[in-house]
């Protein structure tokens, strides 16, 4: 699954990597770490509009939903989607065949079991990039203000070896794509046939992973502080390498 992120990184960089620009009245600013059940607001490029950040919200409400009662019961379900069933569940296929997008991040948080323990860990690109990571998007219209929303999940596939260890209950991972796919995942002429050669696992190798302190671990502490990024030993640590 992936629930929390970190974008730690500058708008202008973001723009120069992602070959993407900000509108002027985006007013972004980096966060240590962001999690899915605050329904965070998160720059996102979008297959209908892959060269401009849009800020989107995370927790895909379809356009089909008709109450800000039904929008808010259901957005907490669709943090994240499974790429085995974006084409059929009802909440996703409209926009998984029509509404793609890249969400960029500096790394994820994810909890490692260990008897009772639950150990955080911090998994970002070995070489400091920034992650792409592929979702959809819906806009929603609220029909009792006229307001649209636009709204995102992020796709899960199945973990790689070293996710397997660290998110050793679920065995999931976000679809990290690298440029070259991110850049087909948002062609708008994309096929859903050729999702599989593009929504799989990335290689271990690509990634580096280390455990973090437990205040990434209570919501009632503030997280969005450097402390999150710092390595922290366990005692019941195992090592994965």
């Amino acid at each position: 699954m992936c629930f929390t992120l970190s974008i730690q990184v500058e708008k202008h960089r973001l723009e120069k990597v992602l070959n993407a620009k900000f509108s002027v009245d985006y007013r972004f600013e980096p966060f240590y770490f962001v999690s899915a059940f605050d329904f965070p607001t998160i720059p996102v490029l979008s297959s209908q509009k892959p060269d401009i950040f849009t800020p989107m919200t995370w927790g895909l409400i379809p356009h089909w939903i008709k109450s800000s009662y039904e929008a808010q019961s259901i957005k907490s379900k669709t943090l994240n989607a499974r790429f085995e069933s974006i084409l059929e569940k009802p909440s996703f296929k409209h926009s998984a065949k029509n509404n793609r997008c890249i969400i960029p991040a500096t790394g994820f948080f994810e909890w490692q079991h260990i008897g009772s323990k639950k150990i955080p860990w911090f998994i970002a690109p070995q070489k400091g990039e920034i992650m792409q990571l592929a979702g959809i998007y819906s806009t929603w219209t609220n029909h009792e203000t006229g307001e649209n929303t636009d709204t995102f999940s992020i796709i899960t596939v199945p973990a790689n070896p070293l996710l397997e260890k660290i998110h050793n209950t679920k065995k999931r991972m976000p679809a990290i794509l690298k440029p070259e796919l991110a850049k087909a995942w948002l062609d708008s002429n994309l096929k859903t046939n050729n999702y599989s050669e593009i929504l799989k696992p990335i290689e271990q190798e690509y990634l580096n992973a280390y455990t973090v302190s437990p205040i990434v671990s209570n919501p009632k502490n503030n997280r969005n502080t450097p402390d999150v990024l710092k390595p922290y030993s366990y005692p019941e640590q195992q090592s994965l390498f």
